[in-house]
Order: C-alpha cells, then sequence, then structure tokens
C-alpha cells in the first residue's frame, strides 16, 4: 500500500532470523519502506543520508517521545523504526547516537500486540514492528483504518505460526536453517 512518510527500518541482526519477521512483513506490505540489517550503521551512507534529511523522526517510546498523531500535519519525511528486543533497540540505539539525537514519536494502540502466544512483551503497551508502524502511519497520514489491513495479516501470519507449532516439529519462532 501507499505511504507518504518514508520508513526505514534498522534491523538487528538476530531479529532477521525470526520465522515472524514483522520487519520483513512491513517491507512488504508498504511501497515506501526498506531494511537495512546490522549494529551499527554509523558508516552507512544510506541510513545517516536519510537520517540527515529535515524533519527526519524515530520511532521509539520513552520520555523524550510525543505521540505520532501531534506530527500529523507535517509528518516526518522519514521514520526510522528500530527491529528487534528491546534489550536490542536499546543497545542499537547507544551505538547510533545519530539516530538517538532524532525527534522522538511514540504510539498507543488500543488493541494488546497480535504477538501473544508466540512472543511475551516486556509490558501491554508494546507492540510489533509491523503493528507500531501501522499505528504510526495511521496517525501520522489522518486514516488509521487504511493500515488496520497490515495489522490483520500479521495476526493471520502468527496464527499460521502457531499451527504450525502444534505439530511438535518446530519452534515458532525461529526459520528452519538453509540447507547449503
Amino acid at each position: 500500500m501507499e505511504n507518504l512518510t518514508r520508513v526505514v527500518i534498522v534491523q538487528h541482526p538476530r531479529e532477521a532470523r525470526l520465522a515472524i519477521c514483522s520487519a520483513w512483513l512491513t517491507r512488504i506490505a508498504l511501497a515506501r519502506a526498506e531494511i537495512h540489517r546490522g549494529y551499527d550503521f554509523t558508516n552507512h551512507g544510506r541510513v545517516r543520508e536519510l537520517a540527515r534529511l529535515p524533519g527526519a523522526a524515530l520511532l521509539y517510546p520513552g520520555d523524550l517521545a510525543r505521540p505520532a498523531r501531534d506530527f500529523a500535519n507535517q509528518p516526518p519525511p522519514v521514520l526510522f523504526v528500530i527491529d528487534g528486543t528491546w534489550l536490542q533497540s536499546e543497545k542499537m540505539l547507544r551505538a547510533n547516537p545519530f539516530l538517538s539525537a532524532l525527534a522522538r514519536l511514540e504510539v498507543a494502540s488500543a488493541e494488546p500486540s497480535g504477538y501473544a502466544g508466540l512472543r511475551r512483551e516486556p509490558a501491554p503497551h508494546c507492540l510489533s514492528t509491523l503493528e507500531a508502524v501501522a499505528c504510526a502511519l495511521g496517525d501520522l497520514e489522518g486514516d488509521a483504518a487504511r493500515f488496520l489491513p497490515m495489522r490483520a495479516a500479521f495476526r493471520q501470519a502468527v496464527e499460521k505460526q502457531l499451527a504450525c507449532s502444534q505439530d511438535g516439529r518446530r519452534s515458532p519462532r525461529h526459520r528452519r536453517p538453509r540447507l547449503s
């Protein structure tokens, strides 16, 4: 689907191995989204270039964050999203001070995370990367309903992964290793 705000996902390398990779689902769902895998993006030209754009922002909750809906009249041209566990994302922020220096946005969801049963979130308000991006774009672009299909598809993917795990042959959380 079309999105006005470019979404740049910086993904911790370990997240890419997970079966339900919500960053990948986000990338294929949005026309203007990209993923960069790594830990330290200090010398990554594309990520640094996009972070220098006036108004670029980081989707990350906390004391420094403002609600995404506050930016609806002037949405950021680029929205950075860190994909990883909370511990991984905190470490990535420390390793990339240029990302940490961006204006921060946060979202609130009326629904709990769709990860229920597959992955534990540290608090009820925590969301997957896909869910957080869908909420943020809904707030920024003033059309939350347009991004609801992304969340529905994510919930369906989680349900299918849980169903596959019921046969006891593999962990629902990790992909099968590639055979060389």
